[in-house]
């Protein structure tokens, strides 16, 4: 049964496309990077462009990531924001 919901990496959103970040994949230090960057779990983000480097907001705040990182990044994306 599907619950109309799909996680895929962040450059895999189209432009404008916003998706709630599930899990954060990579080594140690790339995730901790990226938590310091204030992405993490839950967060609410929005791919703004998808060239290299990408441009995505989170929290109202503009970022730019390297690919390599945004693979990294699983979102949720669908009719329902919460898995049970």
């Amino acid at each position: 049964m599907s619950c109309g919901l799909s996680v895929i990496p962040v450059e895999c959103l189209q432009r404008g496309e916003r998706g709630t970040i599930v899990d954060i994949s990579g080594d140690e230090r790339t995730v901790h990077r990226l938590n310091e960057m204030g992405i993490c779990c839950g967060c609410k983000i929005t791919l703004k462009r998808n060239d290299s480097p990408i441009l995505v907001n989170i929290d109202g705040r503009d970022l730019l990531l390297r690919c390599g990182q945004a693979a990294m990044i699983l979102v949720s994306v669908g009719s329902t924001t919460q898995l049970i």
